[in-house]
């Protein structure tokens, strides 16, 4: 009589044992998927930061030709160089203090408290 009890408990162990190797599986399965994320993240992130470089580049190169043809028609219309050259150097000026402005709004605006709040509610919530 002791003996089905025995194949019961070893039964039981291996219908265990099988529930462990399937969960390991999967977690295998959904880490891997995660590693394979992450590369194509990178890959993309890498491509995505290389094709901004040269956004930058070429809107900067467009800046200084806006202002050199600015500066070119206004010496044809009899301005002195030295006008041209402040004026064109308080343009430049305004113009990285208002971007810069823009980044510290932009900075103060990126608060993580409300999704925070969200993720892990807080006590007083």
């Amino acid at each position: 009589m002791e003996t089905p009890q025995h194949s019961d408990s070893s039964q039981k162990k291996s219908d265990f044992d099988e529930v462990i190797d399937s969960h390991k599986s999967w977690l295998k399965s959904v880490l891997g998927l995660g590693a394979l994320e992450a590369k194509l993240w990178v890959t993309s992130s890498a491509q995505l930061l290389a094709l901004m470089c040269g956004v930058i580049f070429l809107l900067l190169t467009t800046w200084l030709l806006i202002i050199a043809s600015i500066a070119a028609l206004a010496w044809s219309y009899g301005f002195s160089l030295e006008a041209i050259l402040v004026t064109a150097t308080l343009v430049t000026f305004l113009s990285s203090i208002v971007l810069l402005y823009l980044v510290k709004r932009t900075l103060k605006s990126m608060n993580f408290a409300r999704t925070l709040d969200a993720i892990i509610p807080t006590d007083g919530d």
